[in-house]
C-alpha cells in the first residue's frame, strides 16, 4: 500500500515540476519574468524530481547551468537512497 501511494506522490509532483519548468522555458523564450530557480528545486525536492528530469532533456531546459543541474541531480540521488532505505527496512 505503500508503495502505491508513494509511486502517486512522485506521478502528480513530477506532472506538476513537469509543467513549471514548460512553463519557466516559455517564459525565457518571451523574455518575461521567470520561475525562481528555488521554486524549481523546492518541487524537485518533494518528489517531482523525475519531472524536472524528464523535462531538462525533453526540452533541454536548464541544461547550460552546472549549478542547477548538479542540485537537481544531488535532490534525485537523496530520493533514490532513501527510497532504497525504506525498501530494505520494509524487508528487516
Amino acid at each position: 500500500m505503500l508503495i502505491k501511494i508513494l509511486l502517486l506522490h512522485y506521478a502528480i509532483m513530477s506532472i506538476v515540476c513537469a509543467i513549471m519548468h514548460a512553463a519557466d522555458k516559455r517564459r525565457a523564450i518571451k523574455h518575461r519574468r521567470r520561475i525562481p530557480e528555488r521554486s524549481l528545486h523546492s518541487m524537485e525536492l518533494v518528489g517531482g524530481w523525475p519531472g524536472a528530469l524528464m523535462m531538462t532533456r525533453l526540452i533541454r531546459h536548464k541544461t547550460s547551468k552546472p549549478s542547477y543541474m548538479w542540485t537537481l541531480y544531488g535532490i534525485a540521488a537523496l530520493h533514490i537512497v532513501g527510497i532504497m532505505l525504506l525498501m530494505w527496512w520494509g524487508t528487516r
